[in-house]
């Protein structure tokens, strides 16, 4: 059916007023497939500021899609649209949504409430896009009260009667003091009272309030209450006559120009560029705390990987440091001036074994480094074995070590109780030993006072004369305390034997024979010459320790007669370097444990991505509201971005927590070294929520970027 579009844009007989909505040959096409859907063709109308204008027609006419258009939901394919003198179609999304918040209130028919949401707070919504902050939620009141809704503010949109959700809807709409009421079949919905009350209210913010009032409705007594009825046939104004409250549009126009209630003025673009970030901030996290406490259960899943990632982080990250730190103690305990040489390699037919397989250090050795060494200012030696240690009807199977009488000072490990060794008990061979804090324990209990007992070490009787302080566990988990020490001449003598290059004591006889016997560095010569385990070497001074090295080395080729080119029998270590080696080693274990944690957090990150984009998908309605009532691109990005942010960095934090009692829990139960950083828990607090932000990205864009028309008609 075609109709003739009127040549004049208001009723005859209307005075001249100011022109708030201009429409100039307005089209809209759809396009469904191939098919093109023309909704308006060319419809040109003017309402004037403090009218009251129904729009009639039947379904399909196109009055719909005209008042989407009106109030900045849909743009036109053709024609162009001024409201209150500027071309929407030249202004941008920000400009849009400021017009939509601030100057436009949008009556839905199916009303388009948030759910789970209070009245209060869906009525308050434009007032957070309106960078309105101060004072909102007593406003939003105004109005609730204002249409008889005081009661109610609390409920949510399903406890709410029809009539009563619409004048939510009505509320929210008015909230900004909007210049212009845009109310699409706001009754359609309801029974014929309650419409006649909506309607009663519409006519009287009209009337009382100046407010321009633009109504969609089917059905004429209700459009009979306005001041012109426009009616829509086929996309095309067929009518536009004035009805028989026309005369109010002389006081009507007389009204002052209605100020938006949120509209504040600044001193400088600075200020309320801040404020508008303030306001677009705190609105954003308002909006995801909400959302997040709508979904309680969903939101808890969706933390519970960024939470076991962490917790992993902080507890592995924990025991690595731990590890790091008992080494570097360990290393201070020894001291940083102490060297260590260790015996040679063996090679018997072809296989090779490592440092310390064949016995080729020698007392003696240790003797040549105090005579020629400078940068060395003590020695001592050791030679150790396994063997059973016996008191009464205990027994216990430890190290038992001969050492030197320098032994314990060089190794900084002092006597609690008793007495150390001396060098008398080295001459004479003396039968005493001291314990360590293990052994004692085992074979006398942690309260026993052992001094003086007597113990069968290797069936030798052996009195105790002291007992050593306590040691812990080494960096690779060994007990230093489950040892016990006795003379070196006594080991030789009574207890270990002499240790010997091969298994064969001939060959023994024959070198000692070669070399001769070693003068004793201690002023006392032993009773029997041969091979030690480990020497110990001091320097002067932790600044001598390479000088001291390159001396110890050099006085050993020549007394162990290396040849140029040929390998060394033995290797001197310095404890620097092994503790360098130690702690890149843990290093590498500690970024080892940090990377198979960080996997879970990847795993949580892309739980909250997919998890954000089915929400995108289910909130797609509350979107197109949210965009309806002002809310810019920028405002849905960073809702659903800080939402993301806020997941990850609550998971996050509940993570730190579990992390730090697992920790506990790890080093009581299974005795590891643990060091808890405050650096390592920030840094794992702020990964988290960059987890968030950038897994939470492209669901927040997605989000951002619907169209909010295409977004209020998703089912």
């Amino acid at each position: 059916m075609s109709a003739v579009q009127p040549t004049i844009t208001a009723p005859p007989g209307v005075p001249p007023g100011e022109p708030i909505i201009e429409v100039r040959d307005v089209t809209k096409i759809y396009h469904l497939g191939d098919t093109e859907v023309h909704a308006l063709r060319g419809i040109s109308l003017t309402i004037r500021r403090g009218e009251f204008v129904a729009i009639m027609g039947a379904s399909g006419s196109g009055k719909s899609t005209l008042m989407n258009i009106l109030g900045c939901l849909d743009k036109p394919t053709g024609g162009s649209y001024l409201l209150e003198g500027v071309d929407v179609a030249q202004l941008d999304e920000p400009a849009l949504a400021r017009i939509r918040g601030r100057r436009i209130g949008f009556v839905f028919q199916t009303f388009n409430l948030l759910a789970r949401t209070s009245a209060l707070e869906n009525v308050e919504l434009p007032l957070f896009y309106a960078a309105q902050i101060a004072g909102n939620t007593e406003r939003a009141r105004d109005m609730l009260r204002m249409l008889g809704l005081a009661e109610r503010e609390r409920n949510q949109p399903n406890q709410l009667s029809g009539g009563q959700q619409q004048r939510v809807a009505i509320a929210r709409a008015l909230v900004n003091n909007p210049a212009i009421v845009l109310a699409d079949e706001p009754t359609g919905n309801l029974d014929s009272q309650t419409a006649l009350d909506i309607m009663t209210t519409i006519r009287a913010l009209n009337r009382e309030r100046g407010v321009t009032i633009v109504l969609v409705t089917h059905e004429r007594d209700l459009a009979e209450l306005a001041d012109r009825i426009v009616t829509v046939r086929d996309g095309l104004i067929i009518s536009d006559r004035l009805t028989a409250h026309a005369d109010t549009v002389l006081r009507a126009a007389a009204l002052p120009a209605v100020r938006p209630y949120h509209e504040q003025r600044f001193a400088g673009r600075l200020d309320a560029w801040l404020h508008e970030a303030g306001s677009l901030g705190w609105m954003a996290i308002f909006a995801a705390l909400r959302a997040i406490g709508r979904n309680k259960l969903r939101s808890a899943l969706t933390m519970l990987g960024v939470f076991i990632g962490v917790a992993a982080l902080i507890a592995m990250v924990a025991v690595g440091e731990g590890a790091r730190a008992a080494v570097e103690a360990q290393v201070q305990s020894l001291g940083t001036d102490l060297l260590v040489v260790l015996p040679g390699t063996t090679r018997i037919n072809g296989v090779r074994a490592g440092h310390g397989s064949a016995a080729t250090l020698r007392v003696r050795d240790v003797a040549a480094i105090l005579e020629n060494d400078a940068a060395v200012s003590d020695a001592s030696y050791v030679n150790r074995q396994t063997t059973q240690v016996v008191s009464g009807n205990q027994n216990w199977s430890t190290s038992v070590q001969g050492v030197s009488p320098s032994y314990l000072a060089i190794r900084r490990w002092p006597v609690v109780a008793g007495r150390t060794l001396t060098s008398a008990d080295d001459h004479d061979g003396a039968a005493v030993c001291l314990l360590g804090q293990t052994v004692l324990s085992n074979l006398f209990g942690e309260f026993a006072d052992p001094i003086g007992a007597t113990v069968l070490v290797k069936n030798v009787p052996m009195e105790v004369v002291g007992v050593l302080a306590p040691k812990g566990h080494s960096a690779v988990g060994q007990d230093q305390d489950d040892v016990v020490f006795i003379p070196f001449t006594t080991s030789q003598e009574r207890i270990l034997g002499v240790a010997t290059p091969t298994s064969t004591q001939t060959l023994a006889n024959n070198v000692f024979a070669t070399i001769g016997p070693p003068p004793n560095p201690f002023g006392v010569t032993p009773k029997l010459e041969g091979f030690v385990n480990t020497i110990y070497v001091q320097a002067r001074s932790p600044s001598l320790v390479k000088t001291a090295l390159d001396q110890v080395t050099k006085t050993l080729e020549k007394e162990h007669r290396i040849l140029p080119g040929k390998d060394d029998d033995f290797a001197v270590r310095d404890l620097t370097e092994i503790a360098e080696v130690a702690e890149a080693s843990s290093q590498a274990m500690e970024l080892l444990l940090a990377a198979i944690a960080s996997i879970s957090l990847v795993v949580g990150g892309i739980g909250i991505m997919n998890i954000l984009l089915v929400s995108v998908t289910e909130r797609t309605r509350e979107i197109g509201i949210r965009m309806a009532t002002g809310a810019r691109r920028l405002h849905v990005l960073t809702q659903f971005l800080i939402e993301a942010m806020l997941l990850a960095l609550m998971g996050g934090t509940a993570g730190i927590a579990a992390g730090v009692i697992a920790s506990q829990l790890i080093s009581h139960f299974a005795g590891w070294p643990i060091l808890l950083r405050i650096n390592v828990m920030v840094l794992a607090f702020v990964f988290s929520g960059a987890v968030g932000v950038f897994f939470g990205f492209y669901p927040a864009r997605q989000a951002s970027r619907l169209n909010p028309i295409d977004a209020l008609r998703y089912e």
